[in-house]
């Protein structure tokens, strides 16, 4: 039996757990999937070892394992840091002029997961399921902040990297420096780095564990500074991944603002 072919007929037997309303023997499971019940103990045995089916106390028959809650949980709160951060990101927008943005990272490149436009005349329009810079945008850099100097410089190699604008950092060892100041104020920016004319502040997004799971960012046009201050921009993102991470059950508090590098938009 082919690995591919394996996989599929033991996501058989769990959806056959799932659906009985009991736990099932060896035999019964072989014979409502047409399976020898040496292949059938097989499967079991190979999902017992991982959690995903056990015992049923005492008996011979098994039933769905307590390890399904961990795939569970992982969906439950993928669903969940969607509708948190679609919530904090229209709030935003509802200021007037911030487009706001959810991505995660996959190895070199993020991933646009959710961005919600606002009334600006500027409309950035970067959708679900695109990839980004993680060097120029400030979604991107806040996603690198859990990663050491070594492993950034392997992600992203040795090469100059892509430049977007004048403003675009194209040295690994410039974007490193930058991040090691990002990482004590707990946010990033981009200023005309990745688009000409754009400002972006971006904070990362933790879970139970503590992890980097996702990023917020917000994006406006340069032309509104310095009406709207750089500051309270960062506060705001800032605040709103707080929320969110505190919400997926992260009990840190990041709140605190560095302010030393915070320099006026020339």
């Amino acid at each position: 039996m082919s690995s591919n072919q394996s996989l599929e007929k033991g996501l058989l037997v769990l959806g056959l757990l799932k659906e009985a309303r009991e736990p099932l023997g060896v035999r019964e499971i072989a014979r409502r999937l047409e399976l020898s019940p040496a292949v059938a103990q097989r499967l079991l045995n190979s999902l017992a070892s991982c959690g995903y089916v056990e015992h049923a106390g005492n008996t011979r028959r098994y039933q769905i394992g307590y390890a399904v809650l961990g795939l569970a949980q992982h969906v439950f709160q993928r669903g969940r840091l969607l509708t948190l951060a679609e919530t904090e990101l229209q709030a935003m927008a509802a200021g007037g002029c911030f487009n706001g943005f959810l991505g995660v990272r996959r190895g070199s490149a993020g991933i646009y997961v959710l961005a919600v436009q606002s009334d600006s005349p500027v409309v950035i329009r970067n959708h679900p399921g695109q990839t980004m810079p993680l060097h120029s945008t400030a979604l991107g850099k806040a996603l690198l902040f859990n990663l050491d100097d070594g492993l950034i410089k392997d992600l992203l190699g040795e090469a100059p990297l892509p430049r977007f604008t004048d403003r675009t950092i194209t040295e690994v060892d410039k974007l490193i420096e930058q991040l090691h100041v990002a990482r004590q104020q707990r946010f990033a920016t981009a200023i005309s780095e990745n688009l000409e004319g754009v400002i972006s502040v971006g904070a990362p997004i933790c879970d139970a564990a503590g992890s980097i799971t996702a990023a917020i960012s917000v994006a406006f046009p340069r032309a509104v500074y310095p009406k709207v201050k750089l500051i309270n921009v960062a506060q705001s993102v800032l605040a709103a991944a707080n929320r969110i991470s505190r919400e997926l059950g992260f009990d840190e508090s990041i709140e605190h603002l560095g302010r030393e590098s915070i320099d006026a938009v020339k």
